[in-house]
């Protein structure tokens, strides 16, 4: 009997050493599961930076507006700053992790040591880098811009198509005056007549127009008498980067971040003027004049030498101004992986 009861003593203890223990587990198990899902959703809250240009974040608003974001499960939120100085210091510090932006800001936080990665041009610019005459200027050959005045900043990008068009054509650069002046400032040096031309980008290209100049020619077309059709004078791309933390910790995002994109660059060419009203609603423009500025740009995803070239030709560019101390190499900060996993289609190289 005692032995009976020893028993039942011993097995009443043992199970209920199993039932705590359950329990327990059970408790440990769901606290893992409530963890792990609040560390999900945090990493889901995305903040993408960008710009009020249709230009920087076309594919970033229409992503935004069309719902193709929560179609991969993504919660972003756009931030569109002004300029892209604001940008730039934000991904130096390392605060914007999700950053739409341009080679040139690309290559100058590459070139101070900021780990970050390019995984996919969006747009070619080059076609609003442009030259405008004031009114009235008579230009009868591409030599006829010797001796005249041109507004430009300092080291502004669009120097580089000056100096193609001057190979091109048999102008002599040197012999071209240039005033070192803001953007606004050229546009209104333009209307009193103390320029002959300004070189810019848009919008105020748009608005030089408007002003009754006459565009001589930009990196994709040149107007100018005896040298007119398409040309090629500048690369200036348009970009998706990340921060290479954000890169390395989150690959599944960055894919959804490329498929998005990519759905909305088609959604883009296969629909202007529709992309256009949801843009100029969104950056607070005239329909009819983001329509016009889009159209001179190439809403393109491909990664292929041309868009390496146009980082390396830039990154000399920049070297040359002084506006950075040395040429990052283009395997440091572009990295098209992803896209050739995704868009096996889109990569050229």
């Amino acid at each position: 009997m005692i032995k009976k009861s020893l028993w039942k003593k011993l097995c009443l203890i043992g199970m209920s050493m199993i039932v705590c223990t359950s329990i327990l587990a059970g408790c440990g198990n769901n606290q893992a599961t409530q963890d792990g899902q609040k560390s999900e959703a945090t990493n889901e809250k995305l903040v993408a930076y960008g710009e009020l240009d249709p230009q920087v974040s076309g594919q970033q608003i229409i992503a935004e507006e069309k719902g193709f974001f929560k179609e991969e499960g993504l919660d972003v939120e756009n931030k569109l700053m002004t300029g892209p100085d604001e940008n730039a210091s934000l991904v130096a510090s390392g605060d914007a992790k999700i950053c739409f932006g341009s080679m040139y800001n690309n290559i100058s936080v590459a070139a101070n040591g900021v780990k970050v990665k390019v995984v996919s041009p969006l747009v070619n610019a080059a076609g609003t880098q442009s030259v405008v005459a004031r009114k009235g200027l008579e230009i009868n050959s591409p030599k006829d811009l010797e001796g005249k005045k041109i507004g430009m900043t300092n080291g502004a990008g669009v120097l580089i198509a000056i100096r193609n068009m001057c190979k091109a054509t048999g102008v002599d650069i040197n012999k071209i005056q240039f005033i070192n002046l803001g953007v606004s400032d050229q546009l209104a040096a333009l209307d009193r007549g103390d320029i002959d031309a300004m070189a810019a980008w848009e919008p105020w290209i748009g608005k030089a127009l408007d002003h009754g100049g006459t565009l001589l020619f930009s990196g994709t077309k040149s107007n100018l008498p005896g040298a007119q059709g398409d040309v090629h004078w500048i690369d200036f791309y348009m970009t998706l980067q990340v921060t290479q933390d954000f890169y390395d910790k989150n690959p599944e995002t960055v894919e959804k971040l490329l498929r998005v994109l990519h759905k909305a660059t088609d959604y883009i060419n296969e629909h202007p003027e529709d992309a256009a009203k949801i843009i100029a609603k969104r950056i607070n423009i005239d329909e009819k004049e983001c329509l016009r500025i889009m159209q001179e740009n190439k809403y393109t995803m491909q990664y292929d030498q041309q868009f390496v070239d146009g980082a390396n030709n830039m990154a000399n560019f920049m070297l040359e101004m002084g506006n950075i101390k040395s040429v990052p190499k283009t395997d440091d900060y572009l990295d098209p992986t992803m896209m050739k996993k995704l868009f096996p289609n889109e990569v050229k190289l």
